[in-house]
């Protein structure tokens, strides 16, 4: 494919940093270097830092590695980190990414934001599902304001509806969308997982139209039911369509702030261009934490752990559905997530969430965020998110009982 007609007109500014080229060459065996304004390592406050996680294994970053991880970096992920990356993703996505497909992430938000500040100039659009996840409508507002949305069901992204609307804008003349954004695993905030056969049509659709498609997982393997995860749709792309964004967000730490992308290295090398001029790299840090942790836990062990873990997930999420079909009216609509950490609660008619989150919800004690923050035209006022992953079982049933209370007020005001 030629990457280089889909940019954005800002990203053929961006061009490689004269003294980041260098970083290579600097940590080569015997290299003096003169060049790079880096602070003596004898300087830095830190001299050893010792870590302990919850597995009971222990790490600790002392001598030569502490000073790496204190100081300035390579751009794209710090020498000890990407072979682990690459292996994980390996291990659980059965693609094998070479050393220019991985750009490590302050955080997979930071890849929506430079995916946009890449493809988006302001008269351009993307498609995106309705609801969506508000992170990546910020990102994406801030270059463009125009959407294709695209409604979900318990399967995901409606593709059918997806290849109508771009078969009557192809009739129409109008321009075809940048891309298409999905989150296809523990959509948020809709609670579904995008099935097989749509993975395959979407897939179908981005090749008859020609279209780039960014897949934003951070819930793949938050598997609340005994079932293997779906294959990801860059797994199955074919035709180098899709630039994917993993997170270690909801399966690691989300304050250490880390994450990647992967994808064509033509694209690829215009993240690690954008981040050489916006914060140069992902902290050096957190990517020697991330490493420590991942030397000590190899991807099976790791994914043994994120398993475990979402037992807690099973619990909460079946005390949720449980006391929802206790507390909430009839007419309330939901579905059963199999993923992630959401359920998506679609109310009566006329029901205004916003209004009855301003209403009543400091008054009742309960809070969910209503639809419409979710939505690219302010719809979905009837729709609320819920979401299981912090509260104990006794407080999502005693939240979902003072949530049926706010429904049973607002009903009364019609």
């Amino acid at each position: 494919m030629d990457y280089s007609v889909r940019f954005s007109t800002r990203s053929h500014g961006l061009t490689p940093s004269p003294i980041r080229k260098l970083v290579p060459i600097m940590r080569l065996p015997g290299m003096i270097s003169l060049g790079g304004g880096y602070p003596n390592a004898d300087t830095f406050a830190f001299e050893r830092l010792d870590v302990r996680f919850r597995s009971g294994k222990t790490f600790a970053i002392e001598g030569p590695r502490v000073d790496l991880a204190c100081q300035y970096g390579p751009t794209d992920a710090q020498p000890d980190l990407k072979p682990l990356i690459q292996a994980w993703h390996q291990s659980k996505d059965h693609v094998r990414l070479e050393s220019d497909q991985v750009q490590v992430l302050n955080g997979a938000q930071e890849g929506l934001h430079i995916m946009a500040y890449l493809f988006l100039d302001e008269t351009d659009c993307v498609v995106v599902s309705e609801p969506a996840y508000p992170g990546a409508l910020g990102a994406f507002n801030a270059f463009c304001r125009n959407f294709i949305a695209v409604p979900l069901d318990k399967n995901g992204m409606v593709t059918m509806e997806l290849e109508s609307i771009l078969d009557q804008r192809s009739a129409a003349g109008l321009p075809m969308p940048k891309f298409i954004y999905d989150v296809p695993n523990g959509h948020n905030p809709g609670g579904v997982a995008l099935s097989f056969e749509r993975r395959k049509h979407l897939l179908a659709i981005a090749s008859r139209f020609d279209l780039l498609i960014l897949e934003d997982d951070p819930y793949q393997l938050l598997l609340i039911e005994d079932q293997p995860p779906l294959p990801t749709l860059q797994s199955m792309d074919t035709e180098h369509r899709v630039v994917r964004l993993d997170s270690f967000s909801k399966i690691f730490a989300p304050g250490l702030r880390i994450g990647y992308a992967s994808g064509p290295s033509e694209i690829i090398q215009k993240f690690n261009l954008y981040k050489q001029g916006s914060n140069l790299h992902t902290s050096s840090m957190v990517q020697s934490i991330l490493a420590g942790y991942m030397e000590q836990h190899p991807p099976e062990v790791f994914r043994e752990l994120i398993r475990t873990n979402c037992r807690l997930y099973r619990q909460n999420r079946d005390a949720m559905v449980d006391s929802a079909r206790e507390y909430l009216p009839g007419e309330v609509r939901f579905n059963i997530p199999r993923e992630g950490m959401f359920l998506w609660f679609e109310l009566p008619g006329g029901c205004d969430a916003e209004r009855m989150m301003e209403t009543d919800g400091r008054d009742i004690g309960v809070l969910l965020v209503p639809g419409s923050a979710f939505s690219t035209t302010g719809g979905l006022r009837n729709c609320m998110r819920a979401s299981y992953s912090m509260m104990t079982c006794e407080q999502i049933r005693e939240g979902m009982r003072r949530f049926g209370v706010m429904i049973e007020r607002e009903l009364a005001r019609h």
